[in-house]
């Protein structure tokens, strides 16, 4: 069977966009996370949150005018898609129908702040006055696209018309898992000859006040000090940071990439998925093979955690270094299955596993050896990572990567 192969990657995420600085970032173990410049908490406080740095992404489309269409989401993911076609050296080798899309989403629908501003124009202190005075003057002050800006597969649809992509494309909302689904749809395409080039990853914004309040109601969110926060594995882990970003890899067959002279970043074993069993979802994407480092789902719940760590252990992983990239980027969403494949590819390129950041102690029947402190050498000539995400539902992921020399 032909490989397939990653030849290009593009990240926007909040250690930042140029894969030298996030890979430096990674490997000192650094976090991205920080006091929010748009989330406050009740008392005004800054909020701790995943912010991608500013970023332009019109001065680089090809359809301007789309712009205008972007939600946050989106905007992060054509601009993380945009940097990885670039850096895979461009599809235009590739025949339009041939190239194919494939997009993990999140977060989605209009928040109850954007008709604020229509609602104080039309406010007469009468709910049924007030009401007929929504459209007019009122109604102009709600963004026009709004109802295309929500659309699950909005992404999808302008990444196809920005690289004129005429293949197979599809869109996938599973949480966590969500742009794991993305690559397995292209891996088999690719494999199966529907496609010769795939784009493949995924985007979303939890940085909203609904999903805020919806985090916090739950329990889930971290209260420590935004320099603190979100600390996978750690005996003093008390929730995640919610965060933004998009991660999108070029996926292709080795020998076309070899023929047009691309740089090949990894071959790509297997991708696992399952419902409730991630040894399952391991068995399928690395077929029994021992990893070199794994990148564990480290969610940063005391339940989860603990949880994951026994069954890593359980799959004889127990001794293979382990990190966790969450407290690195926050929580992501849709994006992260790709995002933490991508970080563990480009550490894995220098030989060195991420150590985890903001790390201090496990918990004493943590069975796993934690790569914590500081980067740990990898001695392998091809390294191999086993990536593993989790959606809330139960939905399992696994994705085995092997690493040739930079």
């Amino acid at each position: 069977m032909n490989a397939l192969v990653i030849t290009g990657i593009g990240l926007a995420l909040p250690p930042g966009r140029r894969l030298d600085d996030v890979t430096t970032r990674a490997v000192r173990g650094e976090s991205g996370i920080r006091a929010s410049d748009q989330m406050n908490g009740p008392g005004g406080e800054p909020l701790a949150a995943g912010e991608v740095p500013p970023f332009e992404t019109g001065v680089s489309l090809r359809l301007v005018k789309n712009e205008k269409f972007f939600s946050r989401s989106v905007a992060c993911g054509m601009r993380a898609a945009l940097d990885a076609v670039d850096g895979a050296g461009g599809l235009a080798t590739y025949e339009p129908h041939r190239l194919a899309i494939y997009t993990g989403s999140g977060q989605t629908g209009l928040e109850p702040s954007e008709f604020f501003a229509a609602l104080e124009v039309a406010e007469t202190g009468d709910p049924e006055s007030t009401y007929r005075q929504l459209g007019g003057r009122a109604s102009r002050q709600i963004d026009r696209y709004w109802s295309l800006k929500t659309l699950a597969n909005a992404g999808l649809g302008l990444l196809a018309a920005e690289f004129a992509a005429r293949g197979p494309s599809c869109n996938f909302v599973q949480g966590e898992t969500a742009s794991a689904h993305a690559l397995e749809a292209a891996y088999y395409d690719l494999i199966e000859g529907r496609c010769d080039v795939a784009l493949a990853g995924g985007y979303d914004c939890l940085l909203t006040p609904s999903n805020y309040l919806a985090y916090q109601r739950s329990g889930m969110l971290s209260s420590a000090a935004p320099d603190r926060a979100y600390r996978p594995f750690d005996r003093e882990r008390d929730g995640l940071v919610l965060g933004e970003g998009a991660a999108f890899v070029v996926m292709e067959r080795a020998d076309k990439a070899r023929a047009r002279g691309a740089t090949i970043l990894a071959h790509v074993r297997g991708i696992g998925l399952s419902q409730s069993s991630m040894s399952d979802a391991v068995h399928h994407a690395g077929n029994g093979a021992r990893p070199d480092l794994v990148i564990a789902r480290g969610i940063g719940t005391l339940a989860d955690d603990r949880r994951d760590a026994h069954d890593v252990a359980a799959m004889g992983f127990s001794e293979v270094p382990v990190t966790a990239l969450k407290s690195f980027t926050s929580y992501i969403g849709a994006a992260t299955a790709i995002a933490e494949l991508c970080i563990g590819i480009l550490a894995a390129r220098q030989r060195v596993a991420p150590p985890i950041a903001r790390f201090s102690a496990a918990d004493d029947d943590c069975p796993l050896t934690l790569v914590a402190g500081q980067a740990r050498a990898i001695a392998s000539a091809t390294p191999s990572l086993l990536a593993l995400s989790g959606s809330w539902s139960g939905q399992c992921a696994a994705i085995a990567a092997d690493v040739p020399a930079a």
